[in-house]
């Protein structure tokens, strides 16, 4: 073998493993996006079952019990609040639209449904359209809902 033989050997692999490195970075880049959107996903589950207020406001709103009338205005705006990180994550493309439906849409539309939740708060306000506008949207998903295993990941 002649040198100008091993130098083409030698920019071949360099190549082959240079290409190799780049789509491992690249996969592994990938893998990091996915498991941070999973941390945020994670963190927003976790605040609305393990709260012990918004665990309360969603038995009362899903039994439709006029309790919740009696609720904490300021309770029931952070827990639309947290409905509206879902919707800012959606459009943000951090979580698919029907990952979020299939987790956190019933209970937003439930929210904007239950005469009782609204009481003491006033559904008009300006600060409420991105929640108004995300129920919609998952008030629309849940008329046209169909399980798609594939469409629920990260």
């Amino acid at each position: 073998m002649n040198m100008t033989n091993l130098k083409d050997f030698a920019i071949i692999v360099g190549g082959l493993v240079t290409i190799f490195a780049f789509v491992n970075g690249l996969l592994e880049y990938r893998r990091q996006g996915a498991q941070k959107r999973v941390e945020h996903f994670t963190l927003l589950r976790r605040r609305l079952k393990e709260n012990r207020t918004f665990k309360e406001i969603c038995a009362l709103m899903l039994a439709n019990d006029p309790r919740l009338a009696e609720i904490d205005a300021q309770d029931k705006r952070d827990f639309i609040g947290l409905l509206e990180e879902v919707a800012l994550q959606v459009n943000s493309g951090l979580i698919r639209p029907e990952l979020a439906h299939y987790m956190f849409g019933y209970y937003t539309v439930k929210c904007l449904e239950n005469k009782h939740f609204w009481a003491n708060l006033t559904l008009d306000e300006n600060y409420w359209n991105l929640f108004q506008d995300f129920a919609k949207e998952m008030k629309a998903k849940e008329l046209s809902h169909t399980y798609k295993r594939e469409k629920l990941r990260f």
